[in-house]
Formats: C-alpha cells, sequence, structure tokens
C-alpha cells in the first residue's frame, strides 16, 4: 500500500507541476483509511483530463487509459 501511494503521490506531484494544481498533506490517518490515495487519484484524473482539453496533438478524452487497480 505504502508504494503505491508514494506512486500515485508522484503522478500527482509531477501532473500538479504542470497544472498547478495543489497536493494536499495527508494525516496517518487519512492514508491508512485510504482517503490519501483517493484525493490523489481524483488529482490525477481531473489534471490529466484538463491536458487532454487543451492537447494539440490528437489527444482526446476518450483516448486516455484509466488503469484501475485493486
Amino acid at each position: 500500500m505504502s508504494a503505491m501511494l508514494k506512486s500515485a503521490a508522484l503522478v500527482a506531484l509531477l501532473a500538479g507541476s504542470v497544472i498547478g494544481a495543489t497536493i494536499p498533506t495527508f494525516t496517518q490517518a487519512q492514508i491508512d483509511s485510504g482517503d490519501a490515495i483517493r484525493q490523489l487519484n481524483k488529482i490525477a484524473y481531473d489534471t490529466a483530463m484538463a491536458r487532454a482539453s487543451a492537447a494539440k496533438s490528437g489527444c482526446t478524452k476518450d483516448k486516455i487509459k484509466i488503469r484501475k487497480e485493486w
């Protein structure tokens, strides 16, 4: 779980630096409950959709692949 959270945080951080999203600080309870990863996933998703809307190279929202892991 920790590795997945770190990966999601890195993706959200990189995406946020491009678009300007603010990455929140999470408490240990939020991390343990899964709330942190849900918020980071939403930030990453919203950033991807915003980038697709602004793309000029043929990238569209329907071409974005969302990978879900359980």
